[in-house]
């Protein structure tokens, strides 16, 4: 996974009211996402960066650095640790352990063939 800090230039594809793929400036960084100040646009999406109030949201793997601001140690070593727990999330996610749980539709036809066999 990028590691993206405030301030860094990225590229994001089209999504909701937008038609075209746009750019802008990282204003905010989550878990997973990216919030994203749209700087660059076609003039055709102007009502849906209106609507947007000018920012997008966007998952980290959507958005593409373009330019990077510099980078200090210690954000090299959060960016080591990043990489490490999406790592680690991984394998642990290979590992279910959970129980599978009837749909909807599976207990509707349980309940059924229980009421028949009364």
């Amino acid at each position: 996974m990028t590691y993206y800090k405030i301030g860094d230039k990225v590229a994001a594809k089209k999504f909701g009211p937008l038609e075209h793929d746009f750019s802008g400036e990282v204003e905010k960084v989550y878990d997973n996402s990216v919030m994203i100040a749209i700087t660059e646009y076609d003039p055709a999406d102007q009502s849906g960066i209106n609507e947007l109030n000018g920012r997008a949201v966007v998952r980290k793997g959507e958005a593409k650095i373009l330019k990077e601001v510099p980078r200090t140690k210690e954000d090299l070593e959060a960016a080591a640790k990043e990489e490490e727990e999406a790592a680690a999330k991984v394998a642990k996610s290979g590992k279910n352990t959970r129980r599978r749980t009837k749909t909807t539709k599976e207990s509707a036809s349980s309940e059924k063939n229980e009421k028949s066999s009364k």
